[in-house]
C-alpha cells in the first residue's frame, strides 16, 4: 500500500521502497557523455520528474522502465531551478494490482455523471436530433468508452472519466445561456456538445496505468474522429442543415486555426460550444495546477505551469494572520 504520493513530496525528502507508475521514460546523455534515465513517474496525484544518474543506472531492474509499468524506487527529493525531482537510487518493478492508486479518475461517481448526461439528452425537442444521440449510444462499447475515457494526456479532464465529466460540466454551464440567447438552437448545442470530443476515445488508450495517443490519434485526430462518427451514424437519420451545422461545430470548437481548427465558430451555435467548451477546459487547468503543484519557495504560489504560462497563486494564512481569523 502506498504511504507517500506525489503531493506529498518536499525538498530533502528519502523515498525507501515506495510505488509510482512509469508515464514517461528515456535514455539521455550528460555533457559529459555519460548516459542517464530521464523519467517522469506518477500516481493518481500528480507527475513529477525522476532522474536515474550514471552511477545508479546498474540499481535499475531490466524492463522496469517500461512506460505504464508500477515501479519500486529508492531516492531523494530535491530540488532544481525551483522545481522538486527525485533522484532515483534503486529501481524494481513490482506487481501492482491496486491500479486506483496510480490511475486518476473523476470526483464524481460515473453511473451518476452517466445519468446527468441522458437528463440533458431528454431535453432535445428536436426528434432527429434525440433519436440521432439516443442511436450513438446503443453501440454498447462506444458507450462503456464515452464513460471512462480521460479528455486529454495531461491539461484538462486528464483522468478516468474526465471525457464525460468535461461532456457534462459543459452541458450543465449552459443552461444560465438560454434565458439570453434565445436567437441560439440549443438542440443542436446539446448534440454537439455531445458530440464535439467524443472522437478521444479513439485518439486515446490505456497502457497499464498510463494514457498515450493511438496510432489514429497522431495521425488523425479526435477532431477528424468525432466528425467521422457523425457521418457514420448520423446521415440516415439527420437531414442535411443539421449535418452541416454538426460538421462545423466539431471542426470549429477549438476556436482558431492557430489552435487546430480548421475553419472558426461562424454560428451562434458553435460560438456557444467553443466558448464553454475553452472556459472548461482553461478553469479546469488552474484546478490542475492548484491541486497537483508545490510551493517550493513558501509563498503561496506554485511551480511555472508551462500550459498556462504563469505560476498560479493558491492563497497563503501566514501564522501571524491566522490569529486574527
Amino acid at each position: 500500500m502506498k504511504s507517500i504520493y506525489i503531493r506529498d513530496l518536499k525538498k530533502g525528502m528519502v523515498i525507501n521502497g515506495e510505488t509510482f507508475a512509469v508515464q514517461q521514460s528515456e535514455t539521455a546523455e550528460t555533457k559529459d557523455k555519460k548516459p542517464y534515465y530521464k523519467l517522469t513517474i506518477a500516481d493518481k496525484t500528480g507527475l513529477v520528474k525522476a532522474f536515474v544518474w550514471s552511477e545508479n543506472i546498474p540499481n535499475v531492474e531490466r524492463g522496469s522502465l517500461k512506460e505504464g509499468n508500477v515501479i519500486l524506487i529508492d531516492g531523494t527529493v530535491e530540488e532544481f531551478r525551483g522545481v522538486l525531482q527525485v533522484n532515483i537510487l534503486k529501481i524494481n518493478k513490482v506487481d501492482e494490482n491496486t491500479i486506483e492508486e496510480f490511475v486518476e479518475g473523476s470526483e464524481f461517481d460515473l453511473d451518476e455523471l452517466w445519468k446527468m448526461l441522458e437528463r440533458h439528452m431528454q431535453e432535445i425537442k428536436n426528434a432527429k436530433l434525440a433519436l440521432f444521440v439516443k442511436k450513438i449510444f446503443e453501440d454498447g462499447d462506444l458507450k462503456r468508452r464515452f464513460k471512462t475515457s480521460p479528455a486529454a494526456e495531461y491539461i484538462h479532464h486528464s483522468f478516468r472519466g474526465g471525457l464525460l465529466e468535461h461532456v457534462v460540466e459543459m452541458l450543465d454551464l449552459i443552461k444560465t445561456l438560454r434565458n439570453y440567447y434565445t436567437e441560439a438552437d440549443f438542440d443542436l448545442i446539446i448534440v454537439g456538445i455531445i458530440l464535439h470530443d467524443i472522437g478521444k476515445i479513439f485518439e486515446l488508450e490505456s497502457v497499464g496505468v498510463i494514457t498515450r495517443r493511438t496510432k489514429e490519434g497522431y495521425l488523425i485526430g479526435h477532431m477528424i474522429k468525432s466528425y467521422e462518427l457523425l457521418l457514420e451514424k448520423g446521415q440516415e437519420i439527420l437531414n442535411e442543415e443539421q449535418i452541416l451545422n454538426l460538421k462545423h461545430i466539431i471542426l470549429s470548437h477549438h476556436g482558431s486555426l492557430e489552435f487546430g481548427s480548421p475553419v472558426v465558430p461562424a454560428t451562434i451555435e458553435a460560438a456557444i460550444v467553443h466558448t464553454i467548451d475553452y472556459a472548461s477546459s482553461k478553469i479546469r487547468s488552474y484546478q490542475r495546477v492548484i491541486r497537483k503543484s508545490h510551493d517550493t519557495e513558501g509563498r503561496g504560489f506554485s511551480e511555472w505551469d508551462r500550459t498556462l504560462g504563469t505560476k498560479v497563486y493558491r492563497g497563503t494564512i501566514l501564522k501571524d494572520d491566522a490569529e486574527l481569523l
